[in-house]
């Protein structure tokens, strides 16, 4: 193949195969990604969307993230990152763009901004509406400023827009318009009706999701491993996420799904450090244990990984027996998921799990069925088992459409996802015990839960501080496939910290058929 040859097949993260087939590829050694997924994606939504009648004159309008000045300067936060509901339907890597799918057939049309031929002396060539086309496999290409007269092209008269709060953030993304858009119809019952529509198109994913999110999956285990072995006392912890970041970055997942969160010893009691006011940035004491909870992002797609190891590379007998009983719950959990199975069952089960492994541990003393019935569980395990993950941290679907996680008055703590499991969905199992002095003190001023608790014990384990164990595992047919792969077992944990290799493939990968 010739060197022009070779260069009309690539642009930038855009390549095309031998077949000119279009894929998102983020640098050498990285998956191949075709774009023909995102038009899957799309077709799948416009499916879905019969449901709710009119096909023949109904168009999906979403509109693409924007670039962010930082306050009132030109320079942008960050590296630019799509709305994560544009990027599921049109892969597209460029902000401020417009997206339609035709409800009846799924064709669909790209609407890109006009720009100034002076563009091109700061930001690099203009690409034209036939190099969006070839790159993005939408049916047509088009103008922003062109709006109206594509949908009359359409025949659209009325337009579905995503409008909703997200069920996990509480939030609510912008409602998206233009310049015209009172000509149509925007029902406001119908476009509350798909909103849940896309949200449980998205919680199922296809086939080249799983694919991507194994690979953000293997590249975070490899990122993992590259901490585990550099980590030493008298470092800062911010070492721990530089060393994630550059591991990852290698491997072309320039972004993280969310903030590294690298505490050790008794901030591993804190759920989401890493934060501005608790930054990465204490020292890592030698004996202490550390928890990181660590993602990569590829394509979009994130990971959402927790490893918790001594930093001396051997267990104390209080931070063994802490490990083992997440590590116990984390088990108990992977081995009985599949389609059917209610994830609040699965939260229960965890907690009955640490309940049962603390007891035998001397923790605790008495009937678990009864701690279970004064949630006692909750002052050590505040978060929820898990949720779904895929183009957002805490993605879309955790709850069927007209359920909310307030609905159920029994469940006291946060959890994400709370519905019966489906093959292809992708959730975490992240069960933890923590010793958190606000659930403590409360703890001690409950006379209920109290008297379970072996208060010479619980002295002895609080210099732990915490542990959390994180997977992310697809739902099989009968089972799960964990998508994470890590030495997970006290005895495999020291083995690598001693030197041992450990090799992040398919056949270290755990797969259950559940009981």
């Amino acid at each position: 193949m010739s060197k022009r040859a070779r260069k009309e097949r690539q642009s930038g993260t855009v390549r095309w195969d031998e077949d000119g087939a279009a894929h998102f590829c983020g640098g050498e050694g990285a998956p191949w990604v075709p774009m023909s997924m995102h038009l899957e994606h799309r077709q799948k939504l416009s499916k879905a969307c019969h449901k709710l009648g009119r096909e023949q004159e109904t168009v999906i309008f979403f509109a693409g993230g924007k670039g962010r000045p930082m306050y009132d300067s030109d320079v942008e936060w960050d590296l630019f990152r799509q709305e994560s509901n544009f990027q599921y339907l049109f892969g597209v890597k460029e902000p401020d763009c417009l997206g339609f799918v035709r409800v009846s057939d799924g064709k669909s049309v790209l609407l890109i901004p006009r720009l100034d031929k002076a563009y091109e002396i700061v930001m690099g060539p203009v690409k034209p509406p036939a190099w969006f086309h070839r790159a993005y496999e939408v049916d047509e290409v088009d103008f922003i400023d062109n709006v109206k007269e594509v949908l009359r092209g359409l025949g659209a008269k009325r337009l579905l827009t995503f409008r909703g709060t997200n069920r996990d953030s509480g939030l609510e993304l912008e409602v998206p318009t233009f310049e015209g858009i009172g000509d149509f119809e925007v029902n406001e019952d119908a476009c509350k009706a798909f909103w849940d529509i896309a949200n449980e198109t998205r919680v199922v994913k296809t086939a080249g999701e799983i694919r991507v999110m194994q690979y953000v999956n293997d590249v975070s285990s490899l990122a993992h491993l590259q901490v585990m072995r550099m980590i030493k006392g008298s470092q800062r912890e911010s070492l721990s996420e530089t060393t994630f970041r550059y591991h990852a970055s290698l491997r072309a997942c320039h972004r993280v799904g969310y903030n590294c969160i690298c505490p050790a010893g008794p901030r591993n009691a804190i759920l989401h450090y890493g934060h501005p006011s608790e930054p990465n940035a204490e020292v890592v004491e030698a004996d202490a244990l550390s928890l990181h909870d660590m993602g990569c992002e590829y394509h979009c797609y994130t990971a959402d990984v927790t490893t918790t190891f001594p930093v001396n590379g051997t267990f104390t007998e209080p931070q063994r027996v802490v490990y083992e009983a997440v590590w116990a719950a984390t088990l108990a959990v992977e081995k009985h998921v599949k389609p059917g199975v209610c994830y609040k069952a699965m939260h229960r089960l965890a907690q009955l799990t640490l309940l049962k492994e603390m007891t035998t541990a001397g923790l605790f003393k008495g009937d678990v069925e009864a701690m279970m019935a004064v949630d006692l569980a909750g002052r050590f395990m505040p978060h929820g088992l898990g949720h779904s993950v895929g183009l957002d941290v805490h993605d879309v679907g955790g709850y069927a459409p007209g359920t909310f996680r307030q609905d159920d008055t029994k469940m006291k703590q946060n959890l994400r996802f709370g519905r019966e499991l489906f093959e292809n969905a992708v959730v975490t199992v992240e069960p933890g015990f923590y010793f958190i002095d606000y659930l403590l003190d409360a703890l001690a001023a409950s006379p209920e839960q109290m008297k379970f608790v072996n208060s010479a014990r619980l002295e002895e384990l609080k210099p732990v501080g915490g542990v959390r164990i994180e997977d992310d595992i697809v739902i099989t047919a009968t089972g799960c496939r964990v998508l994470t792969c890590l030495p997970r077992t006290v005895s495999d944990i020291e083995g690598f910290m001693a030197g041992q290799d450990w090799v992040v493939s398919q056949p270290n990968c755990r797969e259950y058929v559940a009981k």
